[in-house]
């Protein structure tokens, strides 16, 4: 079990998916990654790819998000998102049960912040990125979030790394576009 760390739902407890295929961002990892956002987040439309049980959406709607749009393929997680959205009376999310490459390859709206968080067995961060960009999912400004257990190399020229944090095997990387 996990909970919002911060903001009108801070201590709430969010159902995660019975499954191996997800794995849910610890709570001292949402907060540090939250703290680094601040206001931010606030009045922001944020998209959450690889959602598992939505813990960065939810966090965010907790800290002032206007809006949240959640995608992840596996099925289990749908619907603990969908019990979490009820559990917290949260009516401004979208909820795509699709791959997330198949969700990014036609244009679906306009971010603020975009948290990836996929299976790190996957390593399809370069492929996420490019089609955020060339999908125009970026709203000017835009923040991204990455989570993984391994270094990633960016491309500094079109994103800047604002911070980066490491807490045990987890890697997170905030970055402006």
């Amino acid at each position: 079990m996990i909970r919002i760390t911060g903001g009108k739902n801070r201590s709430r407890k969010l159902l995660t998916p019975d499954t191996n295929l997800t794995k849910p961002t610890m709570d001292k990892v949402r907060a540090a990654v939250f703290n680094a956002l601040g206001d931010d987040v606030v009045n922001k439309r944020i998209l959450d790819l690889f959602s598992g049980s939505g813990s960065y959406g939810f966090e965010a709607l907790s800290r002032g998000a206007s809006s949240v749009t959640f995608v992840d393929k596996q099925i289990n997680a749908v619907k603990v998102i969908k019990a979490n959205a009820a559990s917290l009376n949260e009516n401004n999310v979208q909820l795509f049960n699709e791959d997330v490459l198949n969700f990014l390859s036609e244009k679906k709206g306009e971010f603020d912040i975009v948290f990836v968080d996929p299976p790190y067995k996957l390593e399809i961060y370069e492929k996420v990125l490019d089609l955020l960009e060339k999908n125009e999912y970026l709203s000017n400004d835009a923040i991204i979030v990455l989570e993984a257990d391994n270094d990633i190399a960016l491309d500094e020229e079109k994103y800047k790394k604002i911070k980066q944090y490491r807490y045990g095997l987890t890697k997170i990387y905030i970055m402006r576009k």
